[in-house]
């Protein structure tokens, strides 16, 4: 049986008869050059229901910048208006993928993915067709593996109906965006009647497209400018065919980030009342941004624009936690019918169409999944579970239900590069469109304070000042540019620590001027200045921080809000100075006289300026496969002691490279790390390394190696299952002078250990086998590597 037999039986969803034939038509992709012209960039949300009393609205003088974009806007705001029926039906076998996880410093967690793959029979008149091809999901509980004999998978099938032509064209007609009553999150499109008001127009270059045959066709570049950020206006570019109207391209990002309490009324009413005051600062705020849409059309037969790809990034959060959400959509147009083929002079019976009828609808539906049956010879039948009766469309799924996970027409993870789906270069492409179009203007001076409770880094404890107590100041002043000043005071060293931030943050990076009083680290990625540490040091007495007193001035470079920290750049000039242990407090050593908390490193007083890079790529996001990380570090200044007008230079570097590895899929997994790291010249003591406790020697004491080198390893094998992992471990360090270097002088430890959603929540118990400081030790720790 033809496949295009089965692609004609979109009648049989309307109880009576319909017509069964062949429909062959001929489609062309094109594909796109960039060139240059005086039009730029458009973009578009979504908006308005259309109105004729709107349509007489006059237009703002000042919303457009120059005259062609005014053309474009009229053109695409008529195209937008009408109802586009010219097509009648059409068959296309439709991708999708999406992926979410859990942005850490080490790495983004997975904690959903799907994958499914369709075909759709849509017609104009009836309810839509889709015959399940293939879907697998994978998220905590869930394997990717389908029981037989239910539909309970169905509630996981992210996809639901198809693209309808004449629909919005934005969002690939998914969801209602216009729909502000049911929809907090709705988008005000920059085309609706009246969108002039809250938008500006700027048009741009050309975009060239070539069809395999020789033809070619120019749409141009519309910019959608907000007159002010705000988080139901878009920002970005449409890339408008001028004769039609017809959107081809669009790339765009919501112009501010929408938070659920400021944007919400009632949620805002809800906070006032101090219905959250309950909620740990650790959680709030609750945000969502979209950073990037990016759609696109191709042309059928030179006559109707249909759906080619789309792609949307986000990320949702909740305080500390931030959940990047990517999805791909991507149509393959089989078949076509329109208008322009129903006028043919052919008839039913020379086009070899036969009638059919049916007793009811279900019984037209057995036909199409047996035609479907006989193409592809598996069994389909129509699902008729409950969790099909609330999708808005039929539904026909495999009798075989574990064969959807195993579907030949599945697509890769969103992760990897695959056919029908844009490219890395074309994704960079997209980011860099947003990032040149100028940033919206923010009405009066947004601002926010936060002390204590109110936010999860302004409160902690260390042994230098005890119990201590942060505020925070944030101001926008416009545009891109933040003001952050921001402070802490200890009750135990009484210093106060100021930090002052003049921050410029767009799509591809944050600028960062700096001047600060501050207490820091040794190693400012160990988060020893953060909750847990702090917990662990007030309830146990355990403090695994390096600490010394800073004050200066730095400039520093960074990914964009919302991008993983895979590099940063920082340039210095400051002083150091020593500060000592002066808190001797902790819950569960309260009867113990004689307890102390450690000394701190002996830092002395020196100036110093210099520049710091590290880079931290990963590859890798399924906690089941095969995962590589790099951590490369360089370090190089200048310094004297305080007083002293002689400087001396030194440079310091390191390296670690972590992998996870499936030795049994998916049951069993090794996991390594390795790394080293030396300092050439004369450097202050802060600057050596050190090694000790849960980042880098488990079973020893903070600080139980320390040096101008230093070399270490670990060897994780784990026990995987659906929500975590059981491991047992070993660990191996070394640090000193590099000329002092004897293999002899290893420290080795050993332990077991669990963790949750791959490594996100650990809890390891180790010992050291050798050395003075080998102890037991009990350590509860975010971000691992298995």
């Amino acid at each position: 049986m033809p496949r295009t037999l089965a692609r004609a039986c979109f009648g049989a969803l309307l109880v009576g008869s319909f017509s069964l034939g062949a429909e062959i038509a001929a489609g062309q992709i094109p594909s796109a050059r960039t060139g240059s012209a005086q039009a730029d960039t458009a973009r578009t949300a979504s908006g308005q229901t259309p109105s004729a009393q709107a349509a007489s609205v006059q237009i703002a003088p000042d919303a457009f910048l120059d005259p062609v974009a005014g053309v474009l806007f009229e053109a695409a705001q008529a195209n937008w208006a009408s109802v586009d029926s010219s097509v009648v039906r059409y068959t296309a076998l439709i991708q999708q993928r999406i992926a979410a996880a859990i942005r850490t410093p080490l790495k983004d967690r997975i904690i959903y993915r799907n994958e499914t793959a369709v075909r759709a029979f849509w017609d104009k008149d009836y309810d839509a067709v889709v015959q399940v091809l293939g879907t697998r999901s994978q998220y905590p509980g869930r394997s990717i593996a389908v029981r037989e004999g239910d539909l309970d998978w169905l509630d996981d099938l992210p996809f639901d109906e198809p693209f309808e032509p004449g629909g919005e064209r934005l969002l690939f007609g998914l969801g209602d965006p216009d729909d502000e009553d049911d929809n907090d999150l709705w988008i005000a499109h920059p085309l609706a009647f009246g969108a002039d008001s809250l938008y500006r127009y700027q048009s741009g270059d050309t975009l060239t497209l070539s069809f395999p045959d020789g033809r070619r066709l120019q749409t141009i570049q519309l910019d959608v400018l907000p007159r002010q950020a705000d988080s139901h206006r878009i920002t970005g570019t449409l890339w408008i065919e001028p004769e039609s109207g017809a959107l081809v391209r669009a790339v765009y990002r919501l112009s501010r980030q929408f938070d659920a309490i400021r944007d919400v009324p009632e949620m805002r009413e809800e906070d006032e009342r101090g219905s959250f005051r309950y909620v740990p600062g650790l959680f709030k705020p609750w945000t969502f941004d979209l950073t990037m849409v990016a759609v696109e059309y191709s042309l059928w037969n030179f006559e109707v624009w249909l759906p080619r790809s789309m792609r949307m990034e986000g990320e949702v959060g909740a305080g500390i936690l931030k959940m990047p959400v990517s999805m791909d959509l991507s149509y393959r147009i089989e078949s076509v019918t329109t208008q322009s083929d129903l006028a043919q002079p052919e008839t039913a019976a020379q086009a070899g169409l036969v009638e059919r009828h049916f007793e009811s609808r279900a019984e037209a539906m057995a036909f199409i999944a047996q035609l479907l049956s006989e193409e592809d010879g598996v069994e389909y039948e129509l699902a008729v579970d409950g969790f099909a009766d609330e999708r808005n469309s039929f539904m026909i799924v495999p009798e075989v239900r574990s064969t959807v996970a195993t579907s030949p027409h599945l697509p890769p993870p969103i992760w990897e590069d695959a056919a029908g789906f844009p490219s890395d270069q074309q994704l960079e492409d997209y980011f860099n469109t947003l990032a040149a179009l100028p940033a919206p203007r923010i009405q009066g001076i947004p601002w926010a304070a936060n002390w204590g409770w109110a936010r999860p880094d302004l409160l902690r404890y260390n042994r230098v000042e005890g119990p201590a107590l942060g505020g925070r100041f944030e101001a926008s002043l416009g545009g891109p540019y933040t003001l952050e000043a921001s402070g802490f005071f200890g009750f135990a060293d009484l210093k106060p620590k100021v930090r002052l931030n003049f921050e410029r943050t767009s799509v591809r990076r944050r600028l960062r001027l700096g001047v600060y009083h501050e207490l820091t680290a040794t190693d400012p990625r160990g988060r020893y200045l953060a909750f847990g540490n702090s917990m662990y040091a007030f309830l146990f007495g355990r403090d695994d921080g390096e600490y010394y007193r800073r004050s200066g001035a730095d400039f520093t470079w960074r990914p964009p809000v919302g991008a993983r920290e895979s590099f940063e750049f920082r340039a210095y000039a400051e002083r150091q100075v020593g500060v000592p242990t002066e808190s001797s407090f902790a819950l569960f050593r309260v009867f113990n006289g004689s307890w102390e908390f450690r000394p701190n490193v002996d830092a002395g007083g020196v100036e110093e300026g210099g520049v710091e890079l590290r880079l931290s790529p990963w590859w890798g996001g399924d906690p089941f496969r095969r995962q590589f990380g790099l951590d490369l570090y360089a370090h190089g200044a200048r310094w004297r002691t305080t007083g002293e007008t002689v400087g001396t230079n030194y440079a310091r570097a390191s390296a670690v490279l972590r992998a996870a590895i499936p030795l049994v899929y998916p049951t069993w997994r090794l996991g390594l790390e390795a790394g080293g790291g030396t300092t050439w010249g004369d450097a202050p003591l802060q600057r050596n390394w050190f090694l000790g406790g849960a980042n880098t020697l488990r079973g020893y004491s903070a600080a139980a190696a320390m040096g101008s080198s230093f070399a270490r390893g670990r060897l994780d094998v784990a026990r995987t299952f659906d929500i975590g992992a059981l491991t047992i471990f070993g660990d191996v360090g070394w640090a000193g002078a590099r000329a002092d270097f004897d293999a002899g002088d290893f420290l080795y430890g050993v332990g077991v250990g669990g963790s949750v959603l791959d490594g996100l929540f650990r809890l390891d118990l180790s010992h050291g086998l050798n050395g003075p400081d080998k102890q037991f030790r009990i350590d509860l720790y975010l971000d691992a590597l298995l």
